[in-house]
């Protein structure tokens, strides 16, 4: 007889979040808030996707996009116009 349950072992897969909150992206990037926002006026970080209602996050290959090419995030977007 069993008087205790054991808990699931955790998912070994370490496959990254499919989104990212401010917190965490600000973490990541080493930007302060104020920085990312303008820097998304700017065209110069990737913008947010709406998650519903007020929550907001961005997308792990946007910010992979990024952080692979900072300064040349935005040049890129403008030159294929």
């Amino acid at each position: 007889m069993l008087f205790h349950q054991t808990l699931p072992k955790p998912n070994p897969s370490k496959a990254p979040p499919a989104f990212y909150r401010l917190r965490d992206v600000m973490r990541i990037c080493a930007l302060s808030r104020s920085t990312v926002y303008r820097r998304i006026a700017e065209g110069r970080f990737p913008a947010p996707v709406h998650l519903g209602g007020r929550a907001s996050a961005w997308a792990s290959a946007d910010l992979q996009a990024w952080i692979d090419d900072p300064n040349g995030y935005g040049k890129a977007a403008t030159l294929q116009s």
